[in-house]
């Protein structure tokens, strides 16, 4: 057999000196690095210090035996192919020893060209596992770069490409307001900051701060003891405590309650908070990101929102334009996601005719970015052919009214009912629009805030041809 090189280690745990004088022989000869222990209370720190490539581990060991090890080894994410030896073999310890993830198992006495096959078998296959993890490591980043992507050529995308720039510079002592209609991709721009920075491989941990109950939201904050209030029932981690060094993600903050702004205002200034019913004081070394699709100065002025947590928050302000106010970067978009649905639906979609992508570019897209992925993805199940034609585009988007959001209304017949009818209709478009651009898409929500039943508003939003799920 070809020797292998030195770099090679070896790990013999076993009490037998004869074991361990043939093993020193075979493996010297050999070319490997020999490493020996005869205790198993000492196995778990040799291993961690030394990073052995193989190890032969005796099942009886004084103190603690080799199975036992073997488990503290794969609890530990100790992925060292382990070879088990014993002098006793039964079907028990064998089957025990493959549930533990052993990596081949060995009666004695042992023999000498199967142990030198083994130790090849077992450098190869973790070599091959380490290059696929590699492989894995890099496709995951390769899908959350792409997952997480901003596109755009616009000069204001230009422009916030280098603020995130920018930002990943300071320190996690430094906070960001992010604003902009629902939609825009407020979320790409924080993950964007977090995946450019320092901690980039610190926990990036969203809260969604207007889905959590308000009687939840301190705990899901700051953690709970146990006891802390009916049916904490064990201590609780909070995703402040959470996010390590990472980033906390503080999505629509306008929606947290007067009283918790007051705490989180302390805690973004002071960096440190107490578990809900705890004494211990921990520190946050996470940054800090806000975003809402409120004019947050306004909540300031109506008294819905601390204009000193505002402050706090706004050291940087990146505020994300509508879709309609970068249309060059229409195409872009949706050509990107164009190939996405048709890579995910395994469907030769390859194409957006010129008519097409005329009507795409002249829509107001009132769900901004998130809208227009909807009708890509649309219309990419809807195609038969390989190119994206009008007649697959939503009525909404051909009918050219874009003067809804100005709420221009023309008088379009000098018969009074008919002109009050289109005057209605048009309000109650614009009215729901807003209405779930402010909550999100939530139809219970927005049907709550509108004082009708969900199922009128489900009625009205089908009648115009609205889909919530565009605004979320």
């Amino acid at each position: 057999m070809k020797k292998m090189h030195g770099q090679a280690k070896v790990m013999v745990i076993d009490d037998d000196e004869n074991i361990l004088f043939a093993f020193k022989k075979v493996l010297e000869k050999d070319g490997f690095t020999p490493i020996f222990s005869t205790n198993g209370f000492e196995v778990m720190e040799k291993v961690q210090a030394e990073k052995p490539d193989v190890i032969f581990l005796d099942i009886a060991m004084p103190g603690l035996d080799g199975l036992e090890i073997l488990k503290q080894l794969k609890d530990k994410g100790i992925e060292t192919p382990v070879v088990i030896i014993t002098g006793y073999g039964t079907m028990q310890t064998a089957v025990k020893a493959i549930q533990l993830g052993a990596f081949e198992y060995l009666t004695k006495p042992l023999d000498i060209n199967r142990i030198r096959l083994l130790i090849q078998r077992a450098i190869e296959t973790n070599q091959l596992k380490n290059k696929v993890r590699e492989f894995e490591i890099k496709q995951s980043e390769i899908d959350y770069e792409e997952k997480y992507q901003i596109i755009g050529n616009s000069p204001k995308i230009q422009e916030i490409f280098k603020l995130i720039g920018v930002i990943s510079m300071t320190p996690n002592t430094t906070p960001v307001l992010i604003t902009g209609e629902s939609g825009t991709g407020k979320e790409l721009v924080a993950r964007a900051i977090h995946r450019s920075g320092a901690n980039a491989s610190e926990p990036f941990v969203a809260i969604n701060c207007p889905a959590v109950p308000e009687n939840l939201l301190e705990s899901e904050f700051f953690g709970h003891e146990k006891g802390a209030f009916t049916g904490a029932d064990k201590r609780k981690y909070g995703k402040f405590e959470i996010a390590g060094k990472g980033t906390i993600l503080l999505d629509e903050i306008t929606g947290i309650p007067s009283n918790l702004q007051q705490k989180l205002l302390r805690v973004i200034q002071e960096r440190e908070f107490q578990r809900v019913g705890g004494n211990e004081t921990i520190k946050v070394e996470a940054r800090f990101i806000a975003t809402t699709n409120l004019n947050i100065i306004e909540e300031v002025k109506k008294g819905n929102f601390r204009e000193d947590l505002y402050y706090r928050l706004s050291v940087f302000v990146i505020e994300v334009p509508p879709l309609r106010e970068r249309r060059e970067d229409i195409p872009l978009l949706a050509n990107y996601f164009l190939k996405k649905y048709s890579r995910e639906m395994k469907k030769n979609v390859s194409a957006i005719s010129d008519s097409a992508m005329e009507i795409l570019v002249n829509y107001d897209y009132p769900g901004n970015v998130r809208e227009l992925q909807n009708i890509i993805e649309r219309c990419v199940i809807l195609s038969k052919g390989g190119i994206i034609t009008p007649d697959l585009l939503p009525e909404n988007l051909k009918s050219g009214k874009r003067d809804i959001d100005d709420f221009n209304i023309p008088i379009v017949s000098e018969n009074l009912a008919e002109a009050r009818r289109k005057v209605i209709e048009a309000f109650e478009k614009k009215f729901l629009i807003e209405l779930l651009k402010k909550n999100r898409g939530n139809v219970s929500l927005s049907a709550k805030s509108a004082g009708v039943t969900r199922q009128n508003l489900t009625y009205l939003l089908k009648k115009y041809n609205i889909d919530p799920k565009s605004f979320r």
